[in-house]
């Protein structure tokens, strides 16, 4: 994964990722990316298993919300790791991916902070003259 148009915010508790994306799609990747970072920042993954998803809110916002922990919940229960992210399609309360990654192997990989949760706490998501931008906290 190259770098990012997004970076890490903290905050006590709490680590927040800025993301920016030309188009939202691009947007939720790199705020998936930026999740990814927090998890472990030097971490050299393989696409080797590729899962779809398909997921839903009442808005922006949640959406953000549901995504970023679609992805925490995959690691927890499966260990899963994404190493490529392709947002399809998204819309103000929907979007599908593609997210290729592995399993997570403690022999290869460092995780470096455990992610609770991610909040709505100061949480953003706006459309401006220079793209999409959002703002999201996770608790630590």
């Amino acid at each position: 994964m190259g770098a990012g148009n997004f970076r890490l915010l903290e905050h006590t508790a709490d680590i927040g990722i800025e993301a920016r994306g030309a188009s939202l799609e691009s947007l939720l990747e790199q705020a998936a990316y930026g999740l990814r970072a927090v998890m472990a920042e030097q971490i050299d993954l393989e696409p080797a298993e590729e899962l779809l998803l398909k997921l839903s809110g009442d808005d922006l916002e949640e959406l953000l919300v549901n995504w970023l922990n679609e992805l925490l919940f995959l690691f927890e229960t499966r260990g899963f790791l994404p190493a490529r992210v392709i947002v399809e399609e998204a819309g103000r309360t929907q979007l599908r991916a593609r997210i290729k990654g592995e399993r997570y192997d403690p022999q290869r990989h460092q995780i470096d902070r455990e992610i609770k949760a991610v909040t709505y706490h100061q949480i953003s998501v706006t459309c401006g003259p220079k793209g999409w931008q959002a703002r999201v906290y996770l608790d630590l």
